[in-house]
């Protein structure tokens, strides 16, 4: 989850008296006064009644197993999991996010709480109620079983335009509504997008994941965040606004298109290097069935100056998508089979990536490549118990970057670095992502991880 600096907008979800109580009390005051009126003479005007949605969510104190039934996990990641639950009461499935609390401070959480609770779009992801307890805070939201944008679209026998048209048309739309909100989500991306299962099989999406969310007023943002494929050249720059939202839906239009995001690379340093350069190439075997129309809206979107890039209202209003809105289903452009194939393995690419390296570095890591390391290592981990800790690591960091952004760059470091999900890091996590990979993936390496991967699938 991402830190916020809008704590003068923080709405407390640990309220001091229960918020369902304090409707019902209204609610019975309203009701006792148009009584009243009603004896004393003939009603001259309706009385009305105001909901706001935001007073239905609370945060519970009590047991939430008491209200729920875990039924499987969904994901994991550093800071905590996400299960499919069945709701007693209502007898229905929804999502709970489990959330480390030594992990997120109460003001880091309570702002995400805020900025889900004055959200209310059809494409961005439900919250119901909030639990916590000693060890973990918990987000109850709706249960969205079509998986993500990249599970959506290997399971289609073709993609087409049509179908990636509407799929941006409702991101963009969702997006407006954050922007109208002044919420910019920072971290829009395919694995954030989740698709709604319906009868006649609809393409109806959901934003998720506002740990990273803030509120925006007159001055720029200049915190680096996001994930590194999506980011805007200008968020490097250290200098953006709510339009960097507006770049990675044109990253994600183009990668719904091709199979894969424009700018790519071996390491990070080379994908930023190319984002920051800004052009966007259109190779003629992977773009020749995609119209023209299509190619210059991504252009728009991808604009590089900020200030001349479109609205989120703007872009909705765009020709080719209105057009493709307005298609027949029976007229779809389909794509070729290469951008399925391209988003399956741009896809795995990175998450075996991870798996090789930490496999590489467990059983041929030389002593000769890890002398240093391991002193390095050693200096980091302070109770020589062989792993550095989150102390350990804050204690490190404070001395690196500024206060504010200790807590941030901690989590970052942990997404990164915690492969096992523990809250720590080990020696072998530690080298995987400290030893150059080119040295790590060399010819003799690679030759024996195969046999050793071989031999293991010979006996399965």
């Amino acid at each position: 989850m991402g830190s916020f600096n809008c704590c003068s907008n923080t709405i407390n979800v640990f309220p001091s008296k229960n918020v369902e109580m304090n409707l019902l009390e209204k609610m019975g005051d309203e009701l006792c006064k148009q009584s009243s009126t009603t004896m004393k003479t003939k009603f001259t005007k309706k009385s009305s009644l105001f909901f706001d949605k935001k007073n239905f969510i609370s945060m519970k104190t009590n047991n939430l197993f008491d209200d729920y039934e875990i039924k499987e996990k969904l994901g994991e990641g550093a800071f905590g999991c996400v299960y499919k639950a069945y709701h007693k009461k209502s007898n229905m499935f929804r999502a709970v996010k489990a959330i480390r609390r030594k992990h997120v401070d109460e003001i880091t959480f309570n702002n995400e709480i805020s900025i889900l609770k004055s959200l209310d779009h059809p494409n961005i992801i439900r919250l119901f109620e909030c639990y916590y307890d000693s060890s973990f805070y918990y987000m109850v939201e709706e249960y969205c079983s079509g998986g993500d944008l990249y599970d959506y679209i290997k399971r289609q026998k073709n993609f087409s335009e049509k179908k990636a048209a509407s799929i941006i048309h409702q991101l963009i739309s969702a997006t407006n509504h954050l922007h109208s909100k002044k919420i910019v989500h920072r971290d829009l991306k395919p694995e954030n997008i989740v698709f709604v299962e319906t009868k006649t099989n609809d393409v109806f999406i959901k934003i998720i994941d506002f740990g990273t969310s803030i509120f925006f007023w007159d001055s720029p943002l200049t915190q680096e965040l996001g994930t590194i494929y999506y980011i805007a050249p200008e968020v490097y720059k250290n200098n953006y606004n709510a339009k960097a939202d507006i770049w990675s839906c044109g990253i994600i239009l183009y990668t719904m298109l091709s199979g894969h995001p424009p700018f790519r690379g071996k390491k990070e340093q080379e994908i930023k290097t190319k984002i920051l350069k800004g052009r966007v190439e259109y190779p003629t075997r992977e773009w020749i069935n995609v119209s023209r129309g299509a190619v210059q809206f991504i252009n728009e979107l991808l604009t590089y100056q900020a200030y001349n890039r479109p609205s989120a209202e703007q872009a909705l209003n765009n020709a080719w998508l209105n057009n493709m809105l307005k298609s027949d289903w029976s007229n779809e452009n389909f794509l070729g089979e290469h951008v399925l194939n391209n988003l399956v393995k741009f896809h795995s690419a990175f998450t075996l990536q991870k798996a090789s390296l930490a496999f590489i570095t467990t059983f041929f890591g030389q002593n000769e490549d890890l002398k240093d390391l391991k002193s390095e290592f050693d200096r980091l981990d302070g109770n020589k118990d062989g792993v550095i800790s989150e102390e350990e690591l804050t204690e490190c960091l404070s001395k690196i970057y500024p206060s504010n952004e200790v807590k941030e760059k901690l989590n970052e470091f942990i997404e990164a670095i915690d492969f096992n999900n523990d809250g720590a890091i080990n020696f072998s996590e530690f080298v995987t992502v400290s030893i150059e990979k080119k040295q790590l993936l060399c010819q003799d390496n690679l030759r024996k991880a195969f046999n050793m991967f071989d031999i293991v699938s010979t006996y399965v």
